[in-house]
């Protein structure tokens, strides 16, 4: 086979159509391209789809995975772990310039950016100024697929290092289910009891599960206002798909999905 040959024929149909009916082996291949110029990268494109089962688990496999593929050395396999990173960094720049507390639709959005390509829980603060801009969003912790610890002095920290005042907390469900566990709830109300005594307001907790999110303060899960009347009251079918349509009282913990 003309390997230079058909990687031009590969480049030159990418920049005359797009990915449009590139097979997932294919754009897969041609990334490889700009990474391996002197290799058949249509049999390695191949072999790791079937190592790791699909072009997306590809893409999110780590380095050190990747590269017991055999071809595959620290080079390429950096190339195709850069890919998810900037997809989020390009979706959340995209999402900066209007985000704000006022519109729930792009924070959670926002908040949505964090997680993709992620199969772990990890757990965010967004730090927030006194005209509630924000500030910086930062990782305080990252668990395994059904759990993620936190403690409060994370966020005390985090924030008083950004000179915030305020703050929206945000993790990931990776198992499918976007409802709070009895421990999500129990530490949410910490750290707000704890913000609020430093004159620092918790303003909502957000929970992701692929295109499902959760908010506390839409579910009024937080133990007082907070600053939170701020915010517009959302009805909560609105923000998670997968919750009946109704609101929860507010010290009530739901056990739906198997969650306490």
């Amino acid at each position: 086979m003309d390997h230079a040959g058909h990687r031009e024929r590969l480049r030159s149909r990418f920049e005359q159509e797009g990915l449009n009916g590139f097979a997932p082996h294919e754009a897969l291949e041609l990334l490889l391209t700009y990474a391996l110029p002197r290799v058949d990268t249509n049999g390695l494109a191949h072999a790791l789809i079937r190592r790791f089962g699909s072009f997306s688990a590809v893409l999110e496999a780590s380095q050190a995975d990747l590269t017991q593929v055999e071809g595959i050395g620290p080079r390429a396999a950096a190339l195709i772990t850069l890919m998810v990173p900037l997809l989020r960094l390009y979706e959340q720049e995209k999402l900066k310039p209007r985000l704000g507390l006022g519109n729930y639709g792009d924070l959670a959005a926002y908040c949505r950016t964090l997680f993709l390509g992620v199969n772990v829980e990890q757990f965010f603060v967004l730090c927030l100024d006194a005209k509630l801009n924000l500030i910086s969003t930062a990782l305080l912790s990252q668990g395994t697929p059904s759990e993620v610890s936190v403690q409060p002095r994370q966020v005390v920290q985090e924030l008083i290092r950004r000179n915030a005042v305020g703050a929206v907390l945000c993790h990931n469900h990776p198992s499918g289910s976007v409802s709070p566990s009895r421990e999500d709830v129990r530490i949410t109300r910490e750290i707000q009891h704890i913000l609020e005594s430093m004159g620092m307001r918790l303003y909502d907790h957000i929970v992701i599960s692929g295109s499902k999110d959760y908010s506390f303060h839409a579910y009024r899960l937080l133990d007082s206002d907070g600053g939170a009347s701020i915010l517009p009251f959302r009805e909560p079918d609105a923000l998670a798909a997968d919750r009946p349509l109704r609101m929860l009282p507010k010290r009530e913990i739901n056990k739906e999905d198997g969650e306490e």
